[in-house]
């Protein structure tokens, strides 16, 4: 049965079994155009986001990783994802140290009309915005909500600003 809260998201209940204990959790679908992308609420008090991964469509769990309770949500989610079909993006990961501080981030690059986009992918996998190189050298911000918007780092998004356009010429 699908249930809508106070925000109008949708939630569900799930059952399932993780080391040999029989669980249920309610289940919040957040909005992403990215990864199939859930806040999993446990009867235990356990919580965490659950998502997919872009590059292999595995089950993560936000800063830890392939775990084995990410692959076992995600087999109880499939009744509750309307497009199930995984179509991997191949992301190329950034890493170098810059001002001594490690500098990692993976992105997906292609051209929509004149323009180049970046879609923007933290350490975790997990999608943060979409860069569009302007003509005249700006950038423009697309595609997350308004609340991730105002937490954007502007020191790493300079970073990357500075170093997206060294890739340019791997997608001619």
């Amino acid at each position: 049965m699908l249930n809508a809260n106070k925000r109008g998201a949708m939630h569900n209940m799930i059952n399932l079994t993780y080391d040999g204990a029989d669980l249920s959790a309610w289940v919040f679908e957040l909005p992403n155009k990215h990864h199939h992308l859930f806040k999993v609420c446990f009867s235990d008090g356990y919580e965490n986001i659950f998502y997919t991964d872009v590059e292999t469509g595995r089950w993560m769990e936000e800063d830890l990783g392939f775990t084995q309770l990410a692959e076992i949500v995600g087999v109880s989610m499939r009744p509750l994802i309307k497009l199930p079909v995984h179509v991997p993006k191949l992301l190329i990961w950034h890493c170098q140290y810059y001002n001594n501080k490690l500098l990692n981030f993976g992105f997906f690059g292609y051209t929509n009309g004149r323009y180049r986009l970046y879609e923007i992918y933290n350490t975790n996998k997990r999608y943060l915005y979409t860069l569009m190189d302007m003509e005249n050298d700006e950038w423009q911000i697309l595609g997350n909500s308004t609340t991730a918007i105002n937490k954007i780092d502007p020191i790493f998004l300079d970073q990357i600003i500075k170093i997206l356009p060294l890739y340019s010429e791997d997608y001619g």
